[in-house]
């Protein structure tokens, strides 16, 4: 006989509280309903899960090393509902975000812990990925709502701009260089450039502005701007990148220039225009424009280029 799902739920809570008086008033039934269902489990699975005797409640070995696979059976179908209503067009107090990696170090957590504030039982998932991939997990649905670089062209996609801003040199504190209002590819000349892989549309813009763009040992490349930070404190190169990563605690150790020839990159928000966004999105994305224009103060402040969106 195939495991309840609803027995399943009601061990996942017990493994975690190990008492049947309080799993019954989390779940807001019975403690004998608790105990059958706990009982009709173990009939089901043909395996003893609890210890009972005279003391307190123990799980058996076996329950152990079956609790993973539970878990994982409930997230699943979790997971499943969740996109089931998403198909639907339902969208309740859960949240599916998909960003670009630059936006997970200040503003995406800056304004998640605005909305945690405001709406404390909403369930988020925020996951990272490449532009290409994010603008592929909102046309699957698999997203409510993405964060990602133009271009987006996608007709069945709303696209809101939130920032425009260029490419900027990241440099250790103590380099010569350090201090230089605006760095260009002659003045990088016998530096390491760290830039992004070469899959990533920048780094081509990138290496299109040396004219030996391919010489051996001149350029070090990393798909995060955050590791490209950490490389310039450990003294390995100059970065050329995008100034997401220019948090303020950031550049309380690494000196920042502009980087020319100039090269800029539009940051926008997508989802698709059915269903839309729930009152859920709408809110998250109030929070994200707000939180959005007060890094764009923080770059001006730093004499960078920066255009709100």
């Amino acid at each position: 006989m195939n495991p309840n799902l609803r027995h399943l739920e009601v061990f996942r809570l017990f493994s975690r509280i190990m008492s049947v008086t309080e799993t019954a008033r989390l779940l807001r039934i019975t403690q004998p309903s608790v105990s059958q269902a706990l009982r009709d489990l173990e009939n089901q699975l043909g395996v003893e899960l609890i210890i009972r005797g005279q003391g307190p409640l123990k799980l058996t070995a076996n329950a152990e090393l079956l609790l993973k696979n539970m878990e994982d059976v409930l997230d699943n179908m979790q997971a499943l509902r969740e996109r089931a209503a998403r198909l639907r067009g339902e969208q309740d107090n859960s949240l599916a975000i998909a960003s670009v990696h630059p936006l997970t170090s200040w503003i995406l957590p800056q304004a998640l812990g605005r909305l945690k504030g405001s709406h404390p039982q909403t369930r988020i998932g925020l996951e990272a990925y490449s532009s290409r991939e994010v603008i592929k997990h909102v046309q699957d649905r698999t997203a409510d709502i993405g964060f990602t670089f133009l271009p987006v062209e996608n007709l069945d996609m709303v696209v809101r701009p939130l920032l425009t801003t260029a490419m900027v040199c990241l440099l250790p504190k103590d380099h010569a260089l350090a201090g230089t209002v605006q760095l260009t590819p002659e003045a990088l000349e016998n530096e390491t450039v760290i830039t992004f892989g070469q899959q990533v549309r920048q780094e081509f813009d990138v290496r299109l502005s040396f004219e030996r763009g391919n010489e051996a040992g001149r350029f070090l490349t990393t798909n995060l701007s955050v590791v490209s930070a950490d490389l310039v404190r450990q003294g390995l190169g100059i970065a050329i990148t995008l100034p997401f990563v220019l948090t303020p605690r950031m550049t309380q150790d690494i000196a920042v220039s502009a980087f020319r020839p100039e090269i800029r990159r539009s940051l926008v928000a997508i989802y698709l225009k059915k269903p839309g966004l729930s009152a859920l999105g709408k809110a998250f994305l109030a929070q994200v424009r707000e939180e959005t224009r007060s890094f764009a103060a923080h770059l001006d402040s730093l004499g960078l280029f920066v255009k709100p969106g």
